[in-house]
């Protein structure tokens, strides 16, 4: 069994013009179940390095736009200590096995392509997950004829309603549409939502996602100071465990 757990960055909503963060990320970690519990282990071991007694708070998460401005728990850190954590964090993917697959939905080009077609555009949520779904869908299916999976995402109160009806079709008739167009039969039947705050490893996927939002806005707008610790950081610890990566549209 392979549990991918969902984060995204980049946000909107339903606005799909603005220019600050002009693509919705969705990123999966894919992590065979064996390796669950040491990474879990692991990022609980770095929470207690870097913060101590704070780790036992409610309300105490890894937050990747936190890390990267110093915001939050990160607020007491000068910033190279906040890369090294970072890269600690990120580190753990690949020490345990894990996979990561990218799905961006463009959120201007998806307006045009939506008006063009005469169609109200779908959320870019929805799109991006579908997408998704469809490629850890065939990647299961290429690991072998026993191979499955549970998708476990942050809470999405927009759409995730929505997205549970939707899987439930996808598993019976199939996507509707898409560029891998296919019945999901390797992913169990539903979506099992909960709150980041309850996963490390769904915090796991949202620095991970942060990180590879900013490397795409670094490479449309260079420039800041930061740029080279960003690029590094997914260039080391994240790109060699890459299993697929897309813009769409």
């Amino acid at each position: 069994m392979i549990l991918f757990f969902i984060d995204e960055s980049g946000n909107t909503g339903a606005k799909l013009d603005h220019a600050p963060e002009p693509i919705h990320w969705l990123v999966a970690l894919a992590v065979p179940e064996q390796h669950v519990r040491p990474l879990d282990e692991a990022m609980a071991s770095i929470a207690t390095r870097y913060f101590g007694n704070a780790v036992g708070a409610d309300h105490f998460e890894f937050k990747g736009a936190e890390l990267f401005a110093g915001k939050g728990l990160a607020s007491s850190l000068a910033p190279a200590r906040r890369v090294a954590l970072y890269g600690e964090l990120l580190g753990t993917i690949g020490a345990h096995g894990a996979g990561i697959f990218v799905r961006g939905i463009d959120k201007p080009r998806h307006r045009v392509r939506a008006l063009q077609n005469g169609v109200d555009p779908e959320h870019p949520y929805v799109r991006a997950f579908q997408y998704l779904v469809e490629s850890m869908d065939v990647w299961l299916e290429q690991r072998g004829p026993a191979e499955m999976g549970l998708i476990i995402a942050d809470q999405q109160q927009e759409v995730d309603r929505r997205l549970v009806h939707k899987f439930s079709q996808w598993s019976t008739a199939g996507t509707d549409r898409g560029w891998r167009k296919r019945r999901i039969v390797r992913l169990v039947h539903t979506i099992h939502y909960v709150r980041s705050t309850d996963s490390r490893l769904i915090q796991l996927a949202d620095c991970a996602a942060f990180i590879r939002n900013r490397c795409e806005k670094i490479r449309n707008a260079p420039g800041k100071a930061s740029d080279e610790a960003v690029l590094e950081l997914w260039r080391t610890c994240c790109l060699p465990h890459v299993v697929e990566d897309r813009i769409w549209p």
